[in-house]
């Protein structure tokens, strides 16, 4: 697992966003890539990206209400599934 986490500071908020997001992720067993800023122009909403520590995978989760760790494993077993039958 890679070490991303760096300090939380209030002068830095979107630093400290990340970093509280990549605890998440690591927490639940995935490597933290970035966020994917919002463009609401193409009426899309921001993204989590991070990678499946096995398969190298770059994986997605939608920021909203519905995020954390649940769907990070989720999201993770999603992945093994379908490399599971050499897909």
């Amino acid at each position: 697992m890679a070490t991303t986490i760096t300090s939380i500071s209030p002068d830095n908020p979107s630093g400290a966003i990340k970093t509280i997001l990549a605890v998440m992720i690591e927490h639940a067993g995935g490597d933290f890539v970035g966020v994917l800023d919002p463009q609401p122009e193409h009426n899309l909403p921001a993204y989590v990206l991070f990678n499946h520590p096995r398969h190298h995978s770059t994986l997605a989760l939608r920021l909203d209400e519905s995020f954390g760790t649940n769907a990070i494993l989720r999201r993770l077993a999603e992945c093994d599934e379908r490399y599971k039958d050499g897909r």
